[in-house]
């Protein structure tokens, strides 16, 4: 993984919208350019060791313009639902140069 992810302390469960912008102002000790993972990064996370909920998590991909890709942490299933349709969890991840 080429990316860090926030601290399970930081996550929240909102909209795709409210995911994005919480997401973008998140400020961890400093360490800003937090940002939603895209489905695949979802997936590789869901892959590996983790400590996310058994719960559906937002990514930072869109469908159609009313859509966007969800990682369902139980399945391993994804997923694209209406970005205003419910809230969904929010873990935010950076990349590492």
């Amino acid at each position: 993984m080429n990316f860090e992810i926030a601290p399970k302390s930081t996550e929240i469960k909102a909209n795709w919208d409210d995911a994005r912008l919480y997401c973008f102002a998140l400020n961890i000790d400093g360490k800003t350019g937090w940002r939603l993972p895209t489905k695949e990064e979802l997936n590789e996370i869901y892959e590996s060791v983790n400590d996310f909920e058994k719960a559906w998590y937002w990514s930072s991909t869109e469908g159609n313009g009313n859509t966007a890709w969800l990682q369902d942490f139980a399945s391993g299933g994804q997923y694209h639902d209406f970005k205003f349709y419910g809230n969904g969890y929010v873990r935010a991840i950076r990349s590492i140069p």
